[in-house]
């Protein structure tokens, strides 16, 4: 199973998640190289009419979205065509992280990302060129120094969510090498995508604007309204004050370090901290269940408000309003 490949990684990849940070895969030119020129193969199904109005493609909405594992979409298999590939590394940040090394035909490097529920905004600085893969808008931004690109393919359009490919590489050109492995995971996901195990309780499907009580809600936030920042986390009111975060990962167990201390919600053990400004900031984390190896998923909750003081009990008392909702409606291993 792909889950099972990934327990042999799982060690080096907590090592290397912050060294790696989110750069990812690259193209290749080496025509002004003494040896053998390798090309990027075009993917068919690319061209056509950028559409403007809502996404309906079924393969890729949020529901299905938040289940694919990345890494087969930056694996040896997906890659092989720029060289020789090492095993793609999970990241610990995001469900929806992964990355990967390529050495390409004259022994240069590149690396290869996949951010699945990335910002595709089209608006963005950076002389965006705006193109469609599979019948979905693609967003490209060459880096000025002409070694990097990131390839966006929208999948959601409100908020506007969805792949990102980022490519860095001296040795060729990135964005189309970037456009050939979008291209390619885009006819994965419509034909045979990958997708994490359907395990009871797991945090991979569930929607994360969905988790906490409305009334709750209503009482801590009011005037409140949702909006997908990734497809594993949510904010609540995320351009005005109070405002929640709530999100879903994996990582190591938690610990009481880094001014975190244990308290009981709900009957579960959460890990709570203050923020360090002046300003009213509490976050909480909690084990769910376990995930690979000796690691873990994760549930955050923060709640911040900048126009309130620092008061470390109210804060987090209101959080742990919330925080004890969402463990209530999460779903059971």
């Amino acid at each position: 199973m792909l889950l099972n490949a990934r327990r042999r990684r799982i060690a080096s990849a907590l090592a290397l998640v912050a060294a790696l940070g989110a750069v990812s895969a690259c193209g290749q030119n080496l025509g002004k190289s003494n040896f053998a020129r390798t090309t990027v193969a075009a993917e068919a199904g690319s061209g056509g009419e950028v559409p403007s109005g809502d996404i309906n493609d079924p393969a890729v909405t949020p529901a299905v979205m938040r289940t694919i594992d990345p890494c087969p979409l930056v694996g040896k298999e997906a890659l092989s065509a720029l060289g020789t590939p090492e095993d793609p590394r999970p990241s610990l940040t995001s469900f929806g992280s992964c990355r990967a090394k390529v050495t390409d035909a004259g022994g240069k490097q590149l690396t290869v990302g996949v951010d699945i529920g990335a910002s595709t905004y089209l608006n963005d600085s950076g002389g965006a060129v705006v193109s469609v893969v599979e019948g979905l808008p693609q967003v490209e931004r060459k880096g000025k120094d002409g070694k990097t690109c990131d390839v966006g393919v929208m999948t959601l359009r409100k908020p506007e969510r969805g792949m990102s490919f980022s490519v860095t590489y001296d040795g060729g050109d990135p964005c189309a090498t970037g456009r050939a492995v979008a291209a390619k995971a885009v006819k994965t996901l419509h034909s045979s995508p990958p997708k994490y195990p359907a395990a009871a309780g797991t945090l991979t499907a569930v929607d994360p604007c969905t988790v906490a009580d409305p009334a709750v809600l209503s009482e801590v936030v009011p005037h409140g309204a949702t909006s997908l920042t990734t497809f594993h986390s949510c904010d609540w009111t995320p351009s005005s004050n109070p405002r929640i975060t709530i999100g879903f990962r994996y990582g190591l167990p938690l610990q009481e370090r880094d001014g975190t201390k244990k308290v009981d919600v709900g009957g579960v053990t959460v890990y709570q901290k203050a923020g360090v400004g002046s300003s009213a900031e509490c976050k909480m984390e909690w084990q769910h269940r376990p995930w690979v190896d000796d690691t873990v998923e994760i549930v955050s909750l923060a709640y911040s408000n900048y126009d309130e003081k620092k008061d470390e009990a109210a804060s987090c008392a209101k959080a742990g309003k919330i925080a004890k909702s969402v463990i209530s409606k999460l779903p059971k291993a």
